[in-house]
């Protein structure tokens, strides 16, 4: 509902006014009606008016002096002049402050009506017309950010006034997560002269800051939502020096709020530290090493063990992706417990999709859960013996048939046997431990990734890598830089 106030002297028209037309099926509410064109005036100071309705022959103060003040209150206020004189003069006051129309006492309905609706055209089309703006100008600041049109960045500094190499005003990133309501903040950074610009990504806010420590600190402490601990957190990036510090910050930010998102973090300001001040990334596990820190699969100590590693996980800062690729190597150990591989792959993309540190540790505790269920499982001894020579041979180019031969049974016969078993197919079983093969060489020896590929059994490099990111969201020289063992290809 669009706010309308009313100043008149005249008692009865001040509340016939009001009775006169259905203000609500317009879209209009009286906030306020007002005799004295001074009071008038305090009210005006302190309280947003959409529409003003005034009289223009007051005795407190004259009706051309009353709208100009009122107008330099509220420039954007749409304004509706009512006198029962036909002095020009006032006529030509109300159009002076851009007034809609001139009403005659006494107050006809319909034109009143018809006012109002002009007023309200006007109030559409400015509020479309700046929201536009603001919608063009967030555009042009994310792209500078963003590095994404550096033809236009030259330009487009020079007309903000920014500089990178005012020491007494640095430049940095502010981004501020999730503000309710969204307009609040808006009005707040299009007030500060500290704010070249800013914009929105989906419903959080990357701000442009150039100011001193003492404007930094205004800043914060002033804006509409106060950090506390039932918000989501204000992240303070580092200064920039130059175009190409201010995008790496931009892609640093983001990583940080797609970080606070994941680990549910709802506390306080967080300040990013400077490319050369981060610390180390944590190291993810070999396979071995987690296979035999689980030990026998209890869920319930593998939920408190996994929590604990997540908790972990958030303190040391790591990223969304490396906390995924820490899940992705936890499930292959507690997949290789279970039988029923065919949930593997929905689990690898459950993971993949998991949006909250949450969520995958429901994922985690569920394939745990049932695979702790099928580990109690007795073999045959045709399956022992294939999973012996998949285990020993792994390296050799080993096929069904080949070991259907070597047990003298019927290669059909025994695949059959092997999934009903194992819950896995013979392939699917053989890639599966020689990836957690694979896993082991890429942290704990210095080999090629090539040689690593064909001793654990894959003439073709590429479906190697191929297998590896399917099982571990990152390819082989990812995941031994993240496992830190201080070799590289």
């Amino acid at each position: 509902m669009k706010k309308v106030m009313i100043v008149d002297d005249e008692y009865m028209l001040l509340r016939g006014l009001p009775k006169l037309i259905d203000w609500a099926r317009l879209g209009l509410t009286i906030v306020k009606t007002e005799q004295n064109p001074l009071k008038a005036l305090d009210w005006l100071a302190e309280n947003p008016v959409d529409i003003l309705l005034s009289d223009m022959n007051m005795p407190e103060l004259d009706g051309p002096t009353f709208v100009a003040k009122a107008k330099k209150l509220q420039p954007d206020m749409e304004l509706i002049v009512i006198s029962g004189y036909a002095d020009f003069d006032y006529v030509r006051a109300g159009l002076q402050q851009h007034a809609v129309n001139y009403l005659s006492k006494p107050v006809d309905t319909e034109e009143l009506v018809t006012a109002l609706e002009a007023a309200l055209k006007r109030i559409d089309e400015r509020q479309a017309s700046d929201h536009n703006a603001t919608l063009a100008a967030q555009a042009e600041m994310r792209a500078l950010v963003a590095g994404t049109d550096p033809g236009s960045a030259h330009d487009l500094l020079k007309r903000l006034e920014i500089v990178f190499t005012n020491p007494a005003a640095p430049v940095r990133l502010i981004a501020v997560l999730n503000p309710l309501p969204p307009t609040d903040l808006v009005d707040f950074l299009q007030e500060q002269a500290a704010v070249p610009g800013f914009f929105r990504e989906g419903q959080d806010f990357i701000i442009l800051f150039q100011g001193d420590d003492n404007q930094l600190n205004a800043f914060i402490n002033e804006a509409p939502q106060p950090i506390s601990s039932t918000r989501r957190p204000e992240l303070i990036g580092p200064t920039v020096s130059n175009m190409t510090t201010l995008t790496e910050a931009y892609h640093t930010m983001r990583g940080e709020i797609a970080r606070q998102y994941f680990f549910e973090t709802n506390a306080g300001l967080r300040r990013l530290p400077r490319p050369e001040e981060t610390e180390a990334m944590p190291t993810l596990p070999g396979f071995s090493e987690l296979r035999e820190t689980l030990g026998p699969l209890d869920p319930v100590a593998f939920k408190k063990w996994l929590v604990e590693q997540l908790e972990t996980l958030k303190e040391l800062n790591a990223t969304v992706a490396f906390t995924r690729q820490f899940a992705m190597i936890v499930l292959l150990v507690i997949s290789e417990k279970g039988t029923a591989s065919e949930r593997k792959p929905a689990a690898i993309n459950a993971i993949n999709q998991a949006q909250t540190v949450t969520k995958l540790t429901e994922i985690l505790v569920d394939i745990a859960q049932r695979a702790a269920q099928e580990s109690d499982r007795r073999y045959s001894r045709n399956v022992l013996a294939m999973r012996r020579l998949i285990q020993e041979r792994y390296g050799e180019p080993l096929t069904l048939a080949e070991v259907a031969d070597e047990l003298h049974l019927n290669a059909v016969y025994l695949g059959q046997l092997f999934k009903q078993e194992v819950g896995r197919s013979f392939s699917q079983y053989l890639n599966d431990w020689r990836m957690s093969i694979a896993i082991d060489l890429l942290r704990n020896s210095g080999e090629d990734v090539n040689q690593i590929a064909e001793r654990v059994g894959y003439q073709t490099p590429s479906y190697f890598y191929k297998l590896f990111k399917q099982q571990t969201g990152m390819s082989p020289r990812e995941y031994r830089a993240a496992a830190d063992n201080g070799t590289a290809d």
